[in-house]
């Protein structure tokens, strides 16, 4: 199938029938690439219609056509497309080129959609860009297989065995990979590609990545099922891979790795930086995304988990902001991390007046209030990043989050070759991956500095 895109003159993609507004986010698109200059976007972007238009947009760019994992190869391979949609026609890099375009503007997009930040993501990243080969390495024509499993995700299958099978052929391991073969198990599939990128990579990043916790396949706890999630199983968990500049905790290591017992146990090495002492809530999002009642006093239970062992002064408020966004708050000053906090306990104060749920030592408030639209802006930021997750502190004091499964007891570990720490669970003699983790102050080569003037010393773990 590759080989006959490859071959073809153009390739045409239909999107369907003339629905929800998509003449008018087709014209918008070409507007949009009339611009020549940021500030003509700008300009573009404050008409009053605009919203409107871009909102056609979001739902052009939603369309079924574009969440199908086969055509990857169809755009990715071909010479040129136009894009069909009703009466309409447009190149597929005119409308490809919205997304950078709007990317320029992010502020401005955060603006108008404050209530919504998912639109955001799929102005800049859904629609033609996501059928890019790979968002981490778009200049490569055969990406690294994790890379497009990554970048794909999401992406839909009648059968649950091309999420990796429809990907091999356009990756850089379609010649090492091994045989394309139906017969063989979801579990063992999905195992096969786990060790397989693990021992071409020599990387463990793949372990991190967690879609849902249904167990569908009887999977090893190191193996990542590649299905989507369920329609109705809440938002997504936004994994730490999207972080960037990327997290690199275990520094430039290379991972050190055996698959025993047929290739269903891994064993591996690492640091152990300590155990979980105390844990928040869990929060799992549900509900429109302006339903933010639960996510309020999700984050009141972590901060008061938090300040039970730490201050509220401003150094502590800098480290609970970095812990509840997964470090992707990052600001120069440290009054800017209060105010993200600031405004969240703002709107708790008008969302939960009539609530017994209790809430201590709030910082002090600056006399500059922040703006409702501030104020939902901010704990919707906090809440893509607290979704499926929990706070946690150490038993010496680190602080961070995890997954919304961890427990007390359970012990937090940096290990060779993964750019993420992990959680790990002792059962029976061996381990069970609970998941990656976000350690305030520790995502970026801390542990090895440690192992290497003799602070810590490796451990070996065998995860089943």
């Amino acid at each position: 199938m590759r080989a006959i895109y490859q071959h073809a003159t153009s390739v045409a993609v239909w999107l369907g029938l003339e629905n929800n507004g998509s003449e008018t986010a087709i014209q918008m698109a070409r507007d949009l690439n009339s611009c020549q200059s940021r500030e003509e976007v700008m300009a573009l972007l404050d008409r009053p219609e605009a919203k409107g238009h871009l909102e056609f947009l979001v739902k052009l760019f939603r369309r079924q056509y574009w969440w199908r994992i086969w055509v990857i190869q169809e755009v990715s391979c071909a010479k040129s497309a136009m894009v069909y949609c009703g009466g309409d026609a447009i190149p597929w890099t005119t409308l490809d080129s919205v997304c950078d375009i709007l990317n320029t503007v992010d502020s401005q997009l955060r603006s108008l959609f404050y209530a919504h930040p998912s639109y955001i993501r799929t102005l800049t990243h859904g629609g033609p860009r996501g059928l890019q080969l790979s968002r981490y390495s778009p200049h490569l024509s055969a990406p690294p297989l994790l890379e497009l499993l990554l970048s794909h995700k999401s992406k839909k299958s009648t059968d649950p065995k091309d999420k990796v099978y429809a990907l091999v052929g356009i990756s850089s391991s379609r010649h090492t990979f091994g045989k394309i073969d139906y017969s063989l198990s979801m579990r063992e599939i999905y195992t096969h590609t786990a060790r397989h990128i693990i021992s071409t990579s020599q990387k463990l990043d793949v372990i991190c990545v967690k879609q849902h916790d249904i167990d569908q396949f009887s999977l090893p706890s190191w193996v990542t099922d590649w299905t989507r999630p369920p329609t109705l199983s809440g938002a997504v968990v936004i994994g730490l891979h999207h972080q960037v500049p990327p997290f690199t905790a275990s520094g430039t290591t290379p991972a050190s790795f055996q698959f025993l017992h047929n290739g269903y146990v891994l064993r591996t090495k690492g640091i152990v930086l300590d155990t979980i002492r105390t844990v928040g809530m869990p929060y799992k999002k549900r509900g429109p995304p302006s339903e933010v009642v639960p996510l309020l006093e999700v984050f009141h239970d972590w901060w008061n988990t938090f300040v039970a062992s730490f201050s509220n002064s401003l150094s502590s408020q800098v480290r609970f902001a970095r812990a509840i966004s997964c470090g992707s708050w990052s600001f120069s000053s440290e009054d800017e991390y209060a105010g993200k906090l600031e405004a969240i306990f703002a709107l708790s104060d008008q969302l939960l007046s009539d609530s017994d749920m209790l809430r201590l030592d709030p910082p002090s408030r600056s006399s500059t209030m922040a703006s409702s639209k501030e104020r939902l802006s901010a704990v919707l930021e906090a809440g893509l990043m607290m979704n499926q997750r929990r706070l946690f502190l150490s038993r010496s004091g680190f602080v961070g989050l995890a997954p919304w499964t961890a427990a007390n007891g359970d012990i937090v570990c940096v290990l060779l070759g993964c750019r993420s720490p992990v959680v790990l669970r002792r059962e029976k003699g061996h381990y069970a991956l609970i998941g990656e983790v976000y350690i305030d102050e520790y995502m970026n080569g801390e542990a090895m500095v440690g192992l290497r003037d003799g602070e810590s010393v490796l451990e070996t773990f065998e995860i089943h």
